[in-house]
C-alpha cells in the first residue's frame, strides 16, 4: 500500500478533537499511576474489540497483512504513521464502516494479543492504543452514523462515576432537571461495563456525569474514554467536588465542560440539548 505524505484532509478529520485527545493521554500518562494509565489503554483495546465486525462483509474486511501493517505504524517512533495509514485506506475505496470495523477494531484486537503473549511492551501499547483513540476522535463526524444507527435520540444522562457512594447530589440535580421538563435518564450503582452498556441503547445529546472523591479521577478518565468511542458525538460533561482537587479536570478527562453551580446547571445544559447532533 502507497502511504499518503500528507494528514487527513480538515473535511474529513477533525483534527481539533484529534489533538484534544492526545494533549488528554499526555496529562494522564503524567497525572495517573502506570497501572492506571494502562487501564485506559486496555480500555480502548476492548471497547474497539467488540464492534468487530458486525455489518461489514467479509470481503470488505482487511487481511491480517494489513492488520500488521496497521499495528507496525501504530507501533512507530512516526507520530503520523498510523494517521497516513488509514488515509491511503480511505483513498483505496475503504469505506468508513471497514476502517472502524474492520481496520480500528482488529488494530485493538492484534495489539491487545501481541501484549498478552509480551511481544511489545505496555508502554509501546499505551502509545499505540493513544494514536487509535486520537484517530477515532478525529473521525467522529464520519463514524457517529454508523455507531448511532437504530438508537433512539435522548436529551441526557446523568451518571454516578463507578465507585462514587455520594448520590443525593445526583438524585437533586436528576430531579431539578425533570421539574424542568427534561427527558433524563439517571444512572446510580453501576459498575463501569453495566453503565457503559446501558449508556449504549441511546443517542444522548449531554452525559453529565457526578463525581466527588479526588478517588474518582481514575474510574471518571476510564469512563469518558468508553463513552467517546461509543457516543463519539455526545457532549461529555463533568460535575462533584472533583474538580476542587483536580483544577484541570475537563483537560485532564477529556470533557467537554464542568458545571460548578447546580443553580446555573439548567442554563448551562440547555444550549447543549438545542444544538442538534451533527451525523
Amino acid at each position: 500500500m502507497v502511504m499518503a505524505d500528507e494528514a487527513l484532509s480538515f473535511k474529513t478529520f477533525d483534527r481539533s478533537e484529534y489533538e484534544r485527545a492526545y494533549k488528554q493521554f499526555r496529562l494522564v500518562e503524567k497525572t495517573l499511576p502506570p497501572e492506571a494509565v494502562i487501564d485506559l489503554a486496555r480500555e480502548v483495546v476492548k471497547r474497539l474489540a467488540v464492534q468487530m465486525p458486525k455489518e461489514v462483509k467479509k470481503e470488505e474486511m482487511p487481511d491480517k497483512a494489513d492488520i500488521d501493517q496497521l499495528c507496525e505504524a501504530l507501533l512507530s517512533k512516526d507520530d503520523r504513521a498510523a494517521e497516513r495509514f488509514i488515509l491511503a485506506v480511505r483513498r483505496d475505496g475503504a469505506s468508513i464502516k471497514t476502517i472502524y470495523l474492520g481496520y480500528m477494531a482488529g488494530a485493538a484486537t492484534r495489539l491487545g494479543e501481541m501484549w498478552d503473549d509480551d511481544e511489545v511492551s505496555f508502554i509501546d501499547v499505551t502509545l499505540g492504543c493513544g494514536k487509535l483513540y486520537r484517530i477515532i476522535r478525529g473521525l467522529r463526524h464520519a463514524i457517529a452514523p454508523g455507531i448511532v444507527h437504530d438508537r433512539d435520540e435522548w436529551p441526557a444522562m446523568f451518571a454516578l462515576v463507578p465507585g462514587e457512594t455520594h448520590t443525593l447530589g445526583i438524585e437533586i440535580a436528576t430531579d431539578m432537571f425533570r421539574r424542568e421538563g427534561w427527558d433524563v435518564d439517571m444512572m446510580v450503582g453501576l459498575d463501569h461495563d453495566m453503565l457503559v452498556d446501558q449508556s449504549d441503547r441511546r443517542v444522548y445529546r449531554a452525559i453529565v456525569l457526578v463525581a466527588n472523591s479526588d478517588q474518582m479521577l481514575k474510574p471518571l478518565a476510564r469512563l469518558i474514554l468508553a463513552l467517546r468511542i461509543s457516543h463519539p458525538l455526545a457532549h461529555l460533561v463533568v460535575t462533584g467536588n472533583i474538580q476542587n482537587h483536580y483544577p484541570d479536570i475537563c483537560d485532564l478527562v477529556g470533557a467537554d465542560a464542568v458545571i460548578s453551580d447546580i443553580g446555573t446547571a439548567v442554563a448551562k445544559l440547555r444550549g447543549v440539548i438545542d444544538t442538534p447532533l451533527d451525523v
